[in-house]
């Protein structure tokens, strides 16, 4: 073999096995998924329809698991109602107010627009018993009829989304049952 051959053949391996670890490391980054550990956080106000702004009835709650793109995850949200006499909710609507990004540049950016919201069904009317703090869960919802919260799948690189921390900001309507 020539000394010519023989360089070829070195370089065609070198780039070979150079073309196999970049392989192996985008592998482990596409694995890993760009939002593991997003933290979803949110609350809100209802308005009990008394004109009273010091008896509102209250709406918090988190994502009950963590999203990445092109998944979503239901919000299993707790409603207090702080009146006397029970209340239908009616109107449950949910939206990203804030993103938090840590790892988010000018190449990878991470903004509102790569979250999605899928709202309650707007027929479902939830009865919270007066007084009474409870989740969608325990006043009947499924998973499937709890509002959610998802990440696009864009098509471009969406590692600044990477650890991003979500606040939500929860509102809906109430009528006391007299």
């Amino acid at each position: 073999m020539s000394n010519v051959a023989r360089r070829r053949y070195v370089l065609v391996f070198a780039l070979t096995v150079l073309a196999m670890l970049l392989g192996m490391l985008l592998l482990v980054a596409v694995e890993s998924g760009p939002t593991a550990g997003t933290a979803i956080a949110g609350d809100g106000t209802g308005d009990a329809g008394l004109g009273d702004p010091s008896a509102p009835f209250t709406i918090v709650g988190n994502a009950t698991e963590p999203i990445s793109p092109g998944a979503s995850a239901p919000l299993d949200l707790k409603l207090t109602n702080t009146q006397d006499l029970p209340m239908w909710v009616t109107g449950l609507s949910v939206r990203v107010q804030k993103v938090s990004a840590p790892n988010a540049d000018d190449a990878h950016p991470c903004a509102i627009a790569d979250f999605t919201v899928g709202q309650a069904s707007s027929s479902i009317k939830i009865t919270v018993a007066a007084g009474a703090t409870s989740t969608l869960s325990s006043l009947g919802l499924t998973r499937a009829t709890m509002p959610q919260v998802g990440m696009l799948d864009r098509p471009a690189n969406q590692d600044g989304c990477k650890g991003a921390s979500l606040t939500l900001a929860y509102t809906a309507s109430g009528t006391l049952d007299k």
